[in-house]
This record gives structure tokens, sequence and C-alpha cells, in this order.
């Protein structure tokens, strides 16, 4: 998936997707060139993984 898909499904800008990648805080990234991809499996493990956390500590 691309990076504008990503920013869609995460409900912000491209460059948002791309600080949180050179920050570290978003798995599966593959840069090919100049642009960016990303693996859409990986993505959403990291999404179910971060849903999860939060159940969890909700009271």
């Amino acid at each position: 998936m691309t990076a504008d898909e990503l920013a869609m499904w995460l409900h912000c800008t491209r460059r948002a997707v791309y600080d949180r990648v050179y920050r570290g805080q978003l798995p599966g990234s593959v840069r090919v060139g100049r642009r960016l991809y990303f693996m859409r499996d990986r993505v959403l493990g990291w999404l179910r993984e971060g849903s999860e956390q939060r159940s969890w500590r909700s009271p």
C-alpha cells in the first residue's frame, strides 16, 4: 500500500505517515527508489496489537 493509502486509513496526512516512519513508529515500510510502500499485513497486525493493548488497559 502507498503512503497516501495508509494516510487515509489512519486519518492523517501523508506527511504525518512519513514523519512516523522517520521516528520508527510505523512497521512494514519498504523504500523502493524514492517511494515508500507498506506491507498491508504488518500494518494490520500493528493496528490490531494497539487496539488489544488499549482494550486491555480500559476498566
